[in-house]
């Protein structure tokens, strides 16, 4: 694709007499990337790195103190026709050079002055560094002669015998825990008890000092390989989220020749914290629940699985998977070349401007930088947010001054320099106007999207299924005797029988002494029937007929007497409900007569006792009750671990006066829940902030079976409004309860 490359400058005239060249400390490493030559610039002092293409590094090749940037310019022109730098490329990579204090040179004033920029640049990167109170870093000590002491002992781990040797260890951990996932899955609910963040601090801090130095030894062991050295001078504490954390500055591996050696060391983190997580797995699946082994190893495994999917696994964010993933495609720089690129694709298609320079080598980089670009800034900007807001939920003050530099970081310094971009950039001589409608169009379109159209509006809340007290039926034991059966409550519902009859038996008893009767009434049975036989065979004997008849009929009415009651020791369903059965009756126990069996919930008549918070009770009673929005009373449900299958309902009553008492504890955070807990309470019942308690009846042709103390997701509608709004609303939220207003 032709570039508009103008091959003079006007400020060529204050470089060109000028004599630099590199420093003699400076280092360079030639890599291959997808087939053309680039060289890798290092100044080991400073570990400073600087990438040049191969016609930005014969033209600085050429300098040599005695040489003039002129004179090496002309020979360039000379060797490489088209290909050589321009004078305002030249300019630039000077500049860039001196900044990065790659090169010497005496400059004239007027030449400083044109570099100064650069700097004002680069002090604004390093303030700005600083500035970012979320992630500062502290260099503590140089680890590299440790480093090279012990390289020769962990530099083995990154071996193929090695890599055979963690793919064995990998699979026991796996092994470990399979078919305990239900255990699993249920303990992430207890990860942020108060009790358990002391060890979950120890267990961060110490899974990412093994992740640091997987990178530290590995960055070492193929730099010597390699013959580039692998220097590794920075070790220090990094303050994530204001949690102190190590770090190791491997960033010496960018000279390696290999692009697989770069892909280990960015690899070697994550390599070393899965197999600490391995050994973790196979402890906490051989150590008993409560001791605090076991719960440490859980939390290793917890943190490796987490920190690896969302942060060092996750290519959109600049930690170790994009740095693998910029070495995989080969493209250096993904992140800022795919930002150039976005700009590129709205200078050219949008704006208008004719030729500009595509950070694109082929138009396989252009599929990459379009979507990764996209996508990159849509993520980092939700998980921007997310911290922001956590840490204004823990630290208000802290959180609302991060929040205040955030917005004039990423929004009003970048507005200011697109707006002076928009007004004085000479490239839009020809198309401003065009530019300025474009971008007038766009901020109509965003503003009216946020706020002049409706949007759903939706609020969540946690809520559990509960049933009125004339919907549980007491069952009792119609007779004594001893349980050879009982129905398990397993949660499963119990259909009654057609027609009217009794379903299948929930308990079922057995009486010797009703057993003994009926055989005595049985043989009795039988010798009547021989008697009234020979009785009939006799003359002259109808008088002793009737009479044995008279007793058979008695016989047979006893008999049947005592059927019915063995029969009756066998509990049978009544109606569909959910059966619970006593505890202490398990089979061989004696049960008297009259005794509690157990209990059977009326399913027809559930109720969904949810638990709302200050922030969403209210504007549920202003709809509903001051405005009359009978409307809003509708509310959408999902049984939680069920989320194919949502039913509705509609708001029964709305408790006026807030609780601290939850109505079930599996709502807390013990239990797996979404309500906060308070930290003093140790049954898990009481709320970190009062609630409001919204009764919701489910509506009847739901197809959804409910059982008693199912967890269920509540979502409220309400009215649709901009989303402008809406984030308003949550803004004073936030402000009302931190301040209690």
């Amino acid at each position: 694709m032709p570039v508009d490359r103008p091959t003079f400058s006007e400020s060529w005239f204050r470089v060109t007499n000028l004599c630099p060249q590199l420093r003699p400390s400076v280092q360079v490493f030639r890599q291959q990337y997808r087939g053309r030559m680039w060289h890798v610039v290092q100044d080991p002092s400073s570990n400073q790195f600087f990438r040049l293409n191969d016609s930005a590094y014969k033209f600085i090749a050429l300098l040599d103190s005695k040489r003039t940037v002129s004179e090496a310019w002309d020979i360039c022109n000379d060797q490489m026709g088209d290909d050589a730098p321009t004078q305002g490329e030249v300019i630039q990579l000077l500049g860039q050079l001196y900044t990065s204090n790659l090169i010497r040179a005496d400059l004239p004033p007027d030449t400083e002055g044109m570099f100064r920029r650069y700097r004002k640049r680069t002090g604004r990167e390093v303030r700005g560094y600083l500035m970012s109170l979320l992630f500062i870093r502290i260099p503590l000590f140089d680890p590299d002669s440790f480093l090279n002491r012990w390289v020769k002992l962990f530099g083995a781990v990154f071996t193929k015998p090695a890599l055979l040797f963690w793919l064995i260890l990998v699979s026991f951990g796996l092994y470990s825990i399979l078919g305990r996932f239900d255990e699993l899955f249920s303990g992430g609910s207890r990860v942020l008890d108060p009790s358990n963040l002391p060890f979950l601090y120890l267990s961060f801090a110490g899974i990412k000092l093994f992740h640091e130095f997987g990178h530290a030894f590995a960055c070492k062991k193929f730099g010597l390989a390699g013959g580039t050295g692998g220097e590794v001078h920075t070790m220090g504490i990094m303050f994530l989220v204001f949690m102190p954390l190590p770090y190791v500055d491997a960033s010496s591996a960018w000279a390696f020749r290999s692009k697989w050696h770069r892909v280990i060391v960015g690899l070697a983190g994550m390599w070393t914290e899965i197999a600490v997580a391995a050994v973790a797995a196979i402890v906490w699946a051989n150590t008993g629940d409560g001791h605090p082994v076991h719960t440490i190893a859980y939390n290793v495994m917890f943190i490796a699985s987490v920190s690896t999917l969302l942060f060092n696994g996750n290519p959109l964010l600049r930690y170790d998977a994009y740095y693998i993933l910029s070495d995989l495609l080969e493209t250096p720089n993904l992140a800022q070349r795919s930002k150039q690129y976005i700009y590129y694709v709205i200078r050219k298609f949008i704006y208008g401007v004719r030729r500009p320079q595509c950070p694109a080598h082929s138009p396989g980089e252009k599929v990459w930088f379009f979507f990764y670009g996209l996508a990159s800034t849509v993520f980092r900007v939700f998980i921007s947010v997310r911290i922001l807001m956590f840490v204004s939920q823990k630290m208000f003050f802290i959180g609302a001054i991060l929040a205040i530099m955030a917005a004039v970081t990423w929004l009003m310094v970048p507005l200011g320099k697109f707006l002076h971009y928009l007004v004085t950039n000479g490239e839009l001589a020809r198309t401003r106007t065009r530019a300025c409608l474009a971008t007038l169009l766009f901020v109509v379109l965003v503003l009216s999207g946020i706020g002049l159209i409706d949007r759903p509006d939706h609020l969540t809340a946690s809520g559990g299924v509960w049933f009125e007290p004339d919907a549980i039926i007491k069952i009792h034991s119609a007779g004594a005797g001893e349980i050879v059966s009982v129905l398990p409550c397993d949660g499963l519902i119990i259909q009654a029988g057609s027609d009217g009859k009794a379903g299948p038996a929930l308990l079922k008893m057995i009486s010797h002494r009703l057993l003994r009767e009926r055989e005595m009434l049985q043989l009795d049975l039988e010798i009547l029937d021989q008697k009234r036989k020979l009785a009939l065979s006799t003359k002259d004997q109808q008088a002793l007929v009737e009479a044995i008849d008279l007793q058979i009929v008695a016989a047979r009415s006893d008999l049947e007497k005592a059927e019915k009651e063995i029969a009756a020791l066998a509990v049978k369903a009544t109606m569909t409900g959910q059966w619970v059965h006593s505890l202490d009756n398990s089979i061989g126990t004696y049960v008297s007569e009259g005794q509690e069996a157990g209990i059977f919930v009326d399913m027809s008549r559930p109720v969904i006792l949810t638990v709302a918070g200050p922030d969403i009770a209210p504007l549920l009673i202003e709809e509903i009750y001051e405005k009359g929005n009978e409307g809003a009373r509708k509310v959408e449900l999902r049984v939680n671990g069920r989320s194919d299958e949502t039913f509705t309902g509609r708001i029964l009553s709305i408790e006026s006066e807030g609780k601290s008492e939850l109505p079930f504890r599996s709502l807390g955070y013990a239990l797996g829940g979404s309500v906060a807990t308070s930290q003093d309470d140790n049954t898990g019942r009481k709320a970190a902030e009062r609630f409001y308690e919204v009764l919701i009846i489910p509506d009847c042709e739901s197809s959804v079976r409910l059982l008693a103390g199912q967890r269920v997701s509540v979502r409220f509608v309400l009215p649709d409004k901009p989303l402008a709004r809406q984030w308003w609303r949550s803004i004073r939220q936030l402000v009302a309860r931190k301040f209690r207003i």
